[in-house]
């Protein structure tokens, strides 16, 4: 999570930025690999395992970075005062005497950039017992909650925009943060009002929580069913949308640090396709909950399972399946 509260402002940098862009300066100094909302190689040290990005902030209008590995986090002019290992004054100095001009390229990635990139922010809410009922029918807890980035919010603004949701008892609303980004689920909403994102592929449910190495991890589909699988005690990630895939940069990382991947995704049609699909890209395993508890009981995720069946019965079938899990070929 970036830590704004840390980030120091200075008049010195809006004077800078009359003269050239965000974008410019960490193009000019990353080279060819850089890209916004990209994971990359640190340019900041040795990076076998790319854990270094730039990402437009929901909460300011800069350009912020983050090192997952060290967990440094900054605007524009700490990237360049870490690069080289020089006072924030003097990575001023450095930028206005490399003499970084705005190119026409810069202005149009950043300008396109503005338009195409949905951009979040949220007003908090302390948890009521509204939110803990919710929440445990999953046996989600405020620790596990927490852990996860997930909190109550009373509304939220897309590209400044006010939504049209507000947290009620009735229709609750909650933000998952994944780094710099937000996704807003409001459980009882419709279809269309159901989520809001402003994340990218990059943005990977519980990524950040991962352990540096582990026996299994387990892939699955939403936030709420790595959450479930934490409080079983797995390891999990999920993507940010049904459909949006997990980068493959990200896929070989975590081969390197897990023993296993297994793919767990719902038992309806969609489902399996989908995990079959993934399984077969990356050549990892891939498991379902039985077929027979979505056509009978309509239960076809790991949260169904648990709300319905509780903790011990869910923790088995799962054991259960993840010992007959199939492998697609790749060939």
């Amino acid at each position: 999570m970036y830590d704004f509260d840390k980030v120091v402002e200075v008049d010195c940098l809006k004077d800078l930025l009359k003269q050239t862009t965000e974008y410019d300066i960490y193009s000019f100094y990353i080279g060819d690999q850089f890209k916004i909302g990209r994971v990359m190689h640190s340019p900041l040290r040795k990076d076998d395992h790319p854990s270094f990005g730039v990402f437009k902030s929901s909460i300011r209008s800069n350009l912020m970075w983050k090192d997952q590995a060290t967990g440094k986090s900054g605007n524009v002019i700490m990237f360049v005062s870490e690069l080289f290992n020089i006072t924030y004054e003097e990575a001023i100095q450095k930028i206005i005497s490399d003499n970084i001009k705005q190119t026409t390229e810069g202005i149009s990635i950043a300008e396109s950039y503005k338009k195409v990139k949905t951009t979040i922010s949220v007003q908090k809410k302390n948890f009521t017992e509204t939110d803990d009922n919710y929440w445990e029918q999953y046996f989600i807890t405020r620790e596990i909650l927490k852990k996860y980035e997930v909190f109550p919010i009373l509304t939220f603004w897309v590209n400044e925009f006010p939504s049209s949701l507000f947290y009620s008892k009735d229709q609750p609303l909650y933000a998952y943060q994944i780094f710099d980004s937000f996704q807003i689920y409001s459980p009882y909403g419709n279809k269309k009002n159901k989520f809001r994102n402003s994340t990218n592929i990059y943005d990977v449910h519980g990524l950040e929580q991962l352990p540096r190495y582990g026996r299994l991890l387990i892939i699955t589909k939403s936030k709420k069913d790595v959450m479930v699988l934490n409080r079983l005690g797995y390891d999990a990630i999920a993507p940010c949308g049904e459909n949006t895939p997990i980068p493959k940069i990200i896929i070989d990382d975590l081969k390197e640090r897990f023993d296993r991947l297994v793919i767990l995704y719902d038992n309806d049609k969609a489902g399996i396709e989908g995990a079959k699909k993934l399984a077969k890209e990356y050549s990892i395993e891939w498991c379902h909950l039985p077929l027979n508890l979505y056509t009978m009981f309509k239960i076809k995720d790991i949260s169904d399972h648990i709300k319905q069946y509780k903790v011990t019965k869910t923790r088995e079938i799962l054991k259960e399946i993840l010992t007959h899990c199939e492998k697609e070929d790749n060939n």
